[in-house]
């Protein structure tokens, strides 16, 4: 096997990577584990421009080697240790916001929410996630149990405001986190399951409230300040083991509640470290803050646009499925409890098929076309709730309604696709901030897309769906293409280059991050 297709194995998504015999040299082990030599600019895709930036990463050797199997039990410890606790922080937001959500008509927590999405990861950056995360669910937990205190419409909306300030920077400065411990081809499975235990918090929330309800009167409080109550403890508790559990990188997960001797040995902490800056150097940027040359890049980059573009169109077609699929069902003929029961096959079918395909994603690439899977799938979905007829059966109707809420998510996968393909990290920080704001205010628009003059059927609403749809179609396409162009013409430029011409641009070129001619989108 040749040097430069062990560098492609390494940097799983990058295409054409090139070699430079004078820069950066190392080690890896191929498929049969001998070792082969190799070398790599070390300002590839937006990294570091010297050795001493790279060496001052903790953890990073620049020579170290493994197996698959070494690197395949790095992985599995990760997902053991700290993957399961990240599923439970996400499912305890989840909690709140499905509490949350009963007792407010208006949308003032998506748009307040949309604006602190964006400054979290400044902080995040500042402090480090494993710090800010905690602080984070503790704030919201005081809040959500000061739900108690609340006596007339202004607390409500004081309340409100904070619950809103609080929850929004969690997952931008989850997913942050999360990149700095997956590999890119790694991380939509994993988004995948942290959107679906969100789901499942949306399930069992519903349950957990039917049985606090009844604790109404007891103390002198209504049932539903006892749910927020019990709710906000229950969070202080979590934040709480999150201060001592979270690790602040793979070379200090001992001590604490991580246990004397951590997750890793010293071998595996490195492993752990290194093969996540070789699948993506410009993660030695991890812990640098944010700049404001990193928000001038992102504002000025249209590829993060056309991101936040298919988001907030592509997303804001879930909404209107996802909340009234109870309703649909129920006009159809079937009674209230049966028609509630009748969801289940909906939410359930739509996180098997997500995982499934976000696993796909991971293991083939071609994230663009996973994605466009979701879409498609719900556009078919909201055609046929379109073109039902006005007589048509209980049962027709339901299995239209059903496969439209059952459509796969792709908002974990574009997430992974997007974090890819920015660089450097303080502006891939933002625009993690940035993709989960438009998720969040997609929902303004969405709630309004199904009428009550529109009702039972909602054939104005349906239309509007599927005019959404085709244009994200169109949008994950047109990306695509582009990407994929803007590749070839990137190899073709650089490849016609002499070494001594790649050592002047990397010397002298203003360019950074996803700009750079060496830096490869993944498709």
């Amino acid at each position: 096997m040749s040097d430069s297709k062990h560098i492609k194995n390494d940097l799983a998504f990058r295409e054409d990577v090139s070699i430079d015999t004078t820069v950066k040299k190392g080690y890896i082990l191929n498929d049969k584990h001998s070792i082969s030599k190799i070398s790599v600019t070390s300002t590839n895709y937006g990294a570091a421009d010297s050795d001493s930036v790279i060496t001052d990463i903790e953890g990073y050797e620049e020579n170290l080697m493994w197996t698959e199997e070494e690197e395949t039990r790095v992985r599995r410890k990760i997902d053991f240790y700290l993957m399961p606790f990240m599923l439970l922080m996400a499912f305890v937001l989840n909690m709140d916001r499905t509490n949350l959500s009963n007792a407010i008509s208006d949308h003032l927590a998506e748009n307040l929410g949309f604006m602190f999405t964006l400054p979290s990861n400044f902080i995040s950056k500042k402090i480090g996630a494993h710090r800010w995360i905690p602080i984070l669910m503790s704030s919201w937990a005081v809040v959500t149990w000061a739900h108690v205190l609340i006596h007339n419409f202004g607390g409500f909306m004081a309340v409100r405001v904070l619950i809103a300030v609080t929850e929004a920077g969690f997952i931008p400065a989850s997913l942050n986190y999360l990149t700095s411990w997956y590999k890119t081809r790694e991380l939509a499975t994993r988004l995948a399951f942290f959107w679906g235990i969100q789901s499942v918090a949306s399930a069992v929330s519903g349950l957990i409230s039917f049985g606090i309800f009844r604790l109404s009167g007891v103390g002198g409080l209504y049932g539903w300040k006892w749910l927020f109550l019990i709710d906000g403890i229950f969070t202080h508790i979590i934040a709480f083991i999150a201060f001592l559990y979270l690790p602040k990188n793979a070379m200090n997960t001992s001590g604490s509640l991580r246990g004397k001797k951590g997750w890793f040995t010293e071998k595996e902490a490195k492993i752990a470290v290194t093969r996540v800056i070789r699948d993506d150097l410009s993660k030695t940027e991890q812990n640098v803050p944010i700049t404001r040359e990193d928000v001038k890049m992102a504002l000025c980059d249209s590829k993060l646009w056309v991101h936040l573009l298919t988001t907030f169109l592509g997303m804001m077609t879930d909404t209107p499925i996802q909340t009234y699929l109870p309703s649909i069902i129920r006009d159809g003929g079937f009674p209230v409890t049966t028609a509630n029961l009748l969801t289940m096959p909906s939410y359930l079918g739509g996180l098997v098929f997500s995982l499934l395909i976000a696993h796909s994603s991971d293991k083939h690439g071609e994230v663009a076309l996973h994605a466009l899977i979701g879409n498609i799938w719900q556009m078919v979905g909201y055609i046929t709730l379109k073109t039902l007829p006005a007589d048509a059966g209980r049962w027709p109707l339901f299995a239209a309604a059903t496969v439209t809420g059952a459509a796969p998510s792709w908002h974990g996968m574009h997430i992974a696709y997007m974090s890819a393909n920015m660089a450097p990290a303080g502006k891939r920080a933002i625009a993690l901030g940035a993709i989960i704001g438009a998720a969040n205010l997609n929902g303004v628009p969405g709630s309004q897309l199904y009428r009550a003059e529109d009702a039972p059927r909602y054939p104005k609403g349906n239309l509007i769906c599927i005019i959404c749809n085709v244009i994200t179609l169109f949008l994950f396409l047109s990306q695509r293409l582009r990407y994929s162009l803007t590749n070839k013409y990137r190899a073709k430029k650089w490849n016609a280059m002499s070494d001594s011409e790649k050592k002047e641009y990397n010397n002298t070129t203003k360019d950074k991050g996803n700009d750079r001619l060496d830096f490869r989108f993944r498709i």
